[in-house]
């Protein structure tokens, strides 16, 4: 029985407008700054992301090329980053269909479904998401960078809000655009619905293996009969 949906942000619900360069372009300067081998890291290679990076700065450290508390440099990463976003995300607008769909999951008269918001934006952003574009009043917690193990397509953070929310892994759908989105639902094992709106299309979505692929968030009341 479906008793929780955990939605992503960016791209999911708001339209986004992040320049990925300038983020690993920050990413680079910070750890620069303190020391890290950016040779080693790698940071503008295909596929690497953002958790990727920390990982293998945590490598250098762990291994004693690099004299540093991780938790400081990923808080020090995660500020940096902070800026960037805040700015990005004033441009965000809801996507078509969100407001409706959340509106109808959030009660309405039913037995109430868990609704969550899982993002690898940091607290900043997101904030000014759930603030500015009024989705809070839709979930019950919202799960940013800075309160989770890890970032996606790490599967650490779901399971660890899986336990925050009270939820079983058969209990839960994850809905999101992209592969970070897949591969972390996957690794946590839990069902996800991917929705093309805006960077990957339904094909390119599906040849990762998603429980269900769907064209817009409006489609996603017309599956949740089949996942009770």
């Amino acid at each position: 029985m479906l008793k929780g949906i955990i939605f992503d942000l960016d791209g999911t619900l708001i339209s986004l407008h992040a320049d990925g360069s300038a983020f690993r372009r920050e990413i680079v300067q910070e750890l620069s700054q303190g020391g890290f081998r950016m040779d080693l890291i790698q940071a503008d290679s295909k596929g690497v992301y953002v958790q990727d990076i920390l990982d293998r700065a945590r490598s250098q450290i762990d291994d004693g090329l690099v004299k540093a508390d991780y938790e400081d440099v990923k808080r020090r990463t995660f500020k940096a980053l902070d800026a960037l976003e805040v700015e990005w995300i004033r441009h965000s607008q809801l996507l078509p269909g969100a407001e409706v769909i959340l509106s109808r999951l959030s009660g309405e008269g039913k037995v109430p479904i868990t609704l969550a918001l899982l993002t690898n934006s940091g607290r900043a952003a997101t904030r000014y998401a759930l603030e500015e574009l009024h989705l809070a009043r839709y979930f019950h917690r919202s799960f940013t960078r800075d309160d989770l193990p890890a970032m996606k397509p790490r599967p650490a953070g779901i399971t660890a809000a899986l336990a925050e929310l009270g939820l079983q892994k058969r209990e839960v759908l994850y809905v999101g655009d992209s592969p970070t989105d897949i591969l972390a639902s996957k690794g946590a094992g839990i069902r996800v619905a991917s929705v093309a709106t805006h960077r990957y299309d339904e094909d390119a979505l599906r040849k990762l293996g998603p429980d269900y692929t769907i064209g817009s968030l409006v489609e996603l009341e017309q599956l949740l009969p089949r996942l009770a």
